[in-house]
């Protein structure tokens, strides 16, 4: 926790005043990005990194292996279709970008199973595709 506190320091301290304006402008205008990225929540794979995107540029989504679930309108809980939505029918994305990584062990556990330390979700999408 200490290097994620130093780290929010140093932001403060050197990247803020350097981008005050862009933040704040991103805070007071909203948010208008053209490209949406659903990617691996994968600690290793960096969407705004690896595009060298800055903040306001990309509306992001990760979860497990990137993985979307199929269009399903119901009373049911749907984090995945609801931020989807939002970025195609609200803000209006020009473009949609699926990014998968090599090594995904998100994927692997679609199509080896579930680990068995995996409890009510993990084991549910791997033993079906998706539910």
């Amino acid at each position: 926790m200490k290097k994620l506190i130093d780290g929010y320091r140093l932001f403060r301290e050197n990247q803020w005043p350097e981008r005050k304006t862009l933040f704040e402008g991103l805070a007071d205008e909203g948010q208008a990005p053209r490209t949406m990225v659903v990617a691996c929540s994968d600690s290793r794979v960096d969407p705004t990194l690896i595009f060298a995107a800055e903040p306001g540029e990309l509306f992001v989504l990760r979860n497990v292996a990137n993985l979307v679930p199929p269009y399903e309108p119901d009373k049911a809980l749907h984090a995945t279709s609801a931020a989807l939505e939002f970025a195609v029918r609200v803000l209006e994305i020009k473009d949609l970008i699926v990014m998968g990584h090599a090594m995904c062990s998100g994927i692997q556990a679609l199509l080896n199973g579930a680990p068995e330390s995996a409890g009510d979700f993990l084991a549910r999408i791997s033993h079906t595709g998706l539910d």
